[in-house]
């Protein structure tokens, strides 16, 4: 029973993409699932579309710069409530989550008011501190996980053998975190790349994110160019989760997570 359900939830969640891959090859001019032939016609006219191009790339950037900045916070914020544990570090932590208990459209309408009062609308500056503070709570869990695997008594030693804690944080802590560093970057870089209810509020006429271009571009018309680019999400967003998923970022080793709770 319990496999019965889980195939079903598979197939319901899996075959609207299907459907979207499979209606990008239509040679057609309209949706329609192709069965006789299959056609790049499609691809090659989003990837010829100066608006899709410029778009993907914006976002590229967007994404980059808000997870170098995320994973950044988020490992201070979280080295601090790995390794002092202060008082109220529950408080905190649910704190520093709380941006994903917001919903989007109510955080875009709030971060659209706080950004203009900074002169920050249609800004890439501005964008990239509201996709920060969306996806700084991925950064901060994914890094937390990874500091309570990483044995503080090294930490320890080195600072009895005479190294400041700022040193031991560079030399010793940084490197045995790099798997979870690099998790943690790709996580935000992917939630980032793909947030597009917030970034409707944000995005003026000049920055647009590719999924702001193909809501705007469905807008004005509707053709198979917008399965195209959405196979090519799709495709990039797969390919990036199972980077993040080869790295241990889905999931704890139980070896791992008993030491953490010991």
């Amino acid at each position: 029973m319990i496999l019965a359900v889980n195939l079903f939830m598979l197939v319901l969640v899996l075959a609207p993409i299907v459907m979207v891959v499979w209606m990008s090859f239509t040679p057609a001019a309209y949706f329609a699932l192709p069965t006789a032939h299959l056609s790049l016609r499609w691809y090659r006219e989003a990837l010829s579309y100066p608006g899709f191009v410029d778009a993907f790339g914006l976002s590229v950037e967007l994404a980059t710069l808000a997870a170098v900045a995320a994973v950044g916070s988020g490992f201070l914020a979280a080295y601090g409530l790995a390794r002092f544990r202060p008082r109220g570090a529950a408080l905190l932590a649910g704190f520093f989550a709380s941006p994903l208990l917001v919903p989007s459209v109510v955080f875009g309408i709030a971060m659209l008011q706080f950004v203009n009062r900074l002169g920050l609308y249609n800004n890439l500056a501005g964008l990239v501190l509201a996709h920060v503070v969306v996806v700084v709570p991925y950064a901060i869990r994914t890094l937390g996980v990874t500091l309570r695997t990483v044995p503080e008594e090294l930490e320890w030693a080195a600072m009895v053998l005479g190294s400041s804690r700022l040193r031991t944080l560079l030399r010793v802590t940084l490197p045995l975190s790099a798997r979870g560093l690099v998790t943690a970057f790709l996580f935000c870089f992917l939630m980032s790349f793909s947030e597009v209810t917030m970034t409707i509020f944000m995005a003026g006429p000049s920055l647009q994110t590719l999924p702001v271009r193909l809501y705007t571009y469905m807008s004005d018309r509707i053709d198979p160019t917008v399965a195209a680019v959405s196979s090519l999400v799709v495709l990039i967003s797969l390919a990036l989760a199972i980077v993040v998923d080869l790295l241990g970022g889905f999931r704890l080793d139980r070896g791992q997570a008993g030491r953490a709770g010991a």
